[in-house]
């Protein structure tokens, strides 16, 4: 099973090296999938031109192996209408907050990925939306230290 990971996932693995034991053989593997929100958001993070070659070579590495995710016109839609649902049993959410990690869950359900976050109680609750409002399973995983 391919593993789409999340930015939560991915900001200390390349800063520290931090999940080593479960990002590195995902990598070997070639069983990680780059979804392009976690690229917006490694790119929007990055301070220097080696950070960012770091990303381009990510980038381009995900693109060579077929292994990009990126959401479609109905995955957008689905997110706005996920996000005014849990508005209505919740309370209002506010969309930038929650979009992204929405958008990835519905790629890692889409590509048939598990999804590695480090954020796992808010994955779940999309996980959980998902299945109820479009019957799309992703299964959410925390990674080891």
């Amino acid at each position: 099973m391919t593993t789409l990971l999340d930015t939560s996932v991915w900001i200390p693995y390349l800063r520290s090296r931090r999940y080593a034991a479960t990002v590195d053989p995902l990598i070997a593997a070639g069983n990680v999938m780059m979804h392009s929100i976690v690229l917006l958001e490694l790119y929007a993070g990055t301070q220097n031109a080696a950070d960012k070659r770091a990303i381009d070579t990510i980038a381009d590495s995900a693109r060579r192996l077929e292994q990009l995710v990126h959401p479609t016109e109905e995955d957008f839609c689905l997110s706005g209408k996920i996000l005014a649902y849990q508005s209505r049993l919740v309370g209002r959410l506010r969309p930038q907050n929650h979009s992204h990690d929405l958008l990835l869950a519905i790629g890692a359900a889409r590509s048939g990925s598990a999804l590695l976050t480090n954020n796992q109680s808010d994955m779940d609750r999309w996980a959980d939306a998902l299945s109820r409002r479009a019957q799309l399973r992703v299964l959410v995983l925390r990674p080891g230290i």
